[in-house]
C-alpha cells in the first residue's frame, strides 16, 4: 500500500478534493464551518486560480467601470453628492440693463425668480453574491468572471433605469429617504418660469406631452425641439439638441422629407451610416456619427437623432447637451461613489460571500433642457414603466 501524499504535495498539485479528504481524516467532521469555508479550507478555484488574486481583479473591473460610465447616462447627468442645490433655470440669466443716471446706483442684478431648489433623491441598492466552497472547488475562473459581469451590468442598468426615471417621471414629489423635493421637467405646477427674449410662460406649460395620434410626424419632433429652444437651451449656450428614442422611433424619423407629411427639414444621415445613393445635392455637412460616444444615425431639424434601446417605444426625448448644468443630477455617497464591492464574512477569503453596494439617486436639475413626448392617442402623458 502506497503512502498518503502530504498536504503540501496536494497543495503544489492543486488536488482540493485529496486535500480536503486529508485535512478529514486528521480533523473530523469539525473542519468545515456551516454555510462558509473556513480559513485552511479554500485557497484556488477549480482551474487553479487564486482566489485572492481574482479578488484584486474584480476591485480594479469595478474601478474601471465607475470610470466608463455609459454615455447616456453621461449625457445627461451631473454628479453631486447634495441633498438639494439651487440652480438657475435660465441658461442666459434674466438681468436687464437700466436708464443710468449721473449719481444714481444701479439696480443689482438679481435672479431670485429663476433659482430653483432642486433636491435628489438617494437609496442605496446592492446585490449579493454567494458562492459555497463546493461550487468554488469546480468552478473555473471564467464562471466566477460571468457572475461578476453580471453584477457590472445590473449597476449599468440600475444607473440608467435611476437616471430615466427621473426624466420620465412628470411628478414633483419628496424623497422618503432625503425628505428633500424632487421637481419634475416643467410640469404646468404653478411654478414661475424665466422668461427668455421676451416670451413668458403659463404655469401651466409643461415639457410632457403626447402626440394625440398612433403615428410619430414630423410636427411632433418639431414642436418637441421648439419647447426646449423657447427657454434658450441650445441657441445662446451653444448646446446641442439631441433627440433619444428607441430605434423603433428612430427608422420612422429617417424617412422624413421636407415637403412631405408636413415635414419642414429633411433627414439627413450620419457619415456612417448605411451608404445609400441620391441624385439630389447636400447643402451643408452631414452630422459626425458618434456624439459624446452616442451613436446617431442622422439630424432631423436642429436636432442630432440618436435611437437606443434605452428609450422605451413610444417616447421621445429632446434634451439640450452643451455647456449649461445637465439635465439630471445623478447623486452618490460622498465617500463612495460609484459602484462598491464589500467582501463577507470571511475576511481571508473575501469573494465568498461579497456583496455589490451603490448609493444613488436622481432628480431633474434643469426644468427646461429637456422635453418628453409620449406617442399616444390619449392627450394625458403617462411615465413608462422602465
Amino acid at each position: 500500500m502506497g503512502t498518503s501524499p502530504t498536504k503540501s504535495a496536494l497543495l503544489a498539485a492543486g488536488d482540493l478534493y485529496g486535500l480536503l479528504a486529508l485535512n478529514r481524516a486528521t480533523f473530523g467532521s469539525a473542519v468545515m464551518a456551516r454555510g462558509y469555508a473556513s480559513t485552511g479550507d479554500l485557497k484556488m478555484l477549480g482551474d487553479g486560480t487564486d482566489i485572492n488574486t481574482l479578488w484584486d481583479e474584480f476591485q480594479k473591473t469595478v474601478e474601471q467601470a465607475n470610470a466608463d460610465r455609459g454615455a447616456l447616462v453621461d449625457l445627461l447627468t451631473f454628479r453631486t453628492a447634495d441633498k438639494s442645490d439651487q440652480v438657475l433655470q435660465a441658461p442666459a440669466g434674466t438681468a436687464e440693463f437700466e436708464d443710468a443716471s449721473e449719481y444714481g446706483v444701479p439696480v443689482g442684478s438679481r435672479a431670485e425668480a429663476a433659482v430653483v431648489s432642486l433636491g435628489y433623491d438617494f437609496r442605496w441598492k446592492d446585490l449579493a453574491t454567494r458562492y459555497t466552497w463546493q461550487y468554488l472547488a469546480d468552478a473555473t475562473s471564467g464562471q466566477v468572471e460571468s457572475l461578476h459581469n453580471g453584477a457590472l451590468a445590473a449597476d449599468s442598468r440600475l444607473q440608467y433605469k435611476t437616471v430615466l426615471g427621473a426624466l420620465f417621471n412628470p411628478s414633483n414629489r419628496t424623497s422618503a429617504s432625503t425628505d428633500a423635493e424632487i421637481k419634475a421637467l416643467w410640469n404646468g405646477d404653478g411654478s414661475e418660469i424665466p422668461e427668455f427674449e421676451g416670451n413668458s410662460f403659463s404655469p401651466t406649460h409643461t415639457h410632457y406631452t403626447t402626440t394625440e395620434s398612433v403615428t410619430l410626424a414630423p410636427a411632433d419632433v418639431e414642436f418637441l425641439q421648439g419647447q426646449v429652444l423657447e427657454h434658450g437651451y441650445g441657441e445662446v449656450d451653444g448646446a446641442q439638441l439631441v433627440i433619444l428614442c428607441n430605434r423603433t422611433e428612430g427608422d420612422v424619423i429617417a424617412g422624413w422629407r421636407a415637403g412631405v407629411g408636413g415635414a419642414k427639414f429633411d433627414f439627413i444621415s450620419s457619415d456612417t451610416s448605411v451608404p445609400y445613393l441620391t441624385t439630389e445635392q447636400l447643402v451643408g455637412s452631414r452630422p459626425a456619427g458618434n456624439f459624446r460616444g452616442l451613436k446617431v444615425t442622422g439630424q432631423y431639424g436642429h436636432a442630432l437623432i440618436a435611437p437606443t434601446s434605452l428609450v422605451p417605444v413610444g417616447y421621445v426625448v429632446c434634451v439640450a447637451v452643451g455647456s449649461s448644468t445637465p439635465v439630471i443630477g445623478l447623486r452618490e455617497h460622498s465617500r463612495m461613489r460609484g459602484l462598491q464591492i464589500i467582501r463577507g464574512n470571511n475576511s481571508d477569503y473575501p469573494l465568498i460571500d461579497s456583496y455589490y453596494v451603490h448609493g444613488i439617486g436622481a432628480g431633474v436639475r434643469q426644468r427646461g433642457a429637456a422635453a418628453v413626448l409620449q406617442v399616444t392617442v390619449s392627450a394625458a402623458y403617462s411615465a413608462p414603466a422602465l
